[in-house]
């Protein structure tokens, strides 16, 4: 467990990673995929990583790094944002599944989170 100094630290930094990818439109080409690697890198992962790993190995590589109940979902919204791009129609069963891990893990029920799920 982490102090509470140490946790807002985290919470920042991990924010910080999100906001930036959230910013960054995905474009299918090495320059675009290496600007998104710059901020996967580090959460420790690459973005082949991130289209080889299973819902359940993206949700646990992501607890790892003390992702909160927020930042799995801003993280799942973004893989839904991807997943418009043709070849990373994966993402949006990656994004149900961190959807779902949230609902059953969190020991609260969204309904925001639900409505969600129910779109895809």
């Amino acid at each position: 467990m982490l102090s509470k100094g140490m946790q807002n630290e985290q919470d920042q930094r991990i924010n910080s990673i999100l906001e930036k990818l959230m910013t960054l439109t995905f474009v299918p080409n090495p320059e675009g995929i290496q600007n998104i690697e710059v901020y996967l890198h580090k959460l420790g992962m690459s973005f082949k990583d991130l289209k080889e790993f299973s819902s359940e190995k993206l949700n646990a590589h992501l607890r790892k790094f003390n992702f909160g109940w927020d930042h799995f979902e801003r993280f799942a919204d973004l893989l839904l944002v991807w997943s418009s791009n043709e070849g990373l129609l994966g993402f949006k069963e990656k994004a149900k599944g961190m959807y779902l891990y949230i609902q059953s893990e969190s020991k609260s029920f969204s309904f925001e989170i639900m409505n969600k799920i129910n779109q895809l």
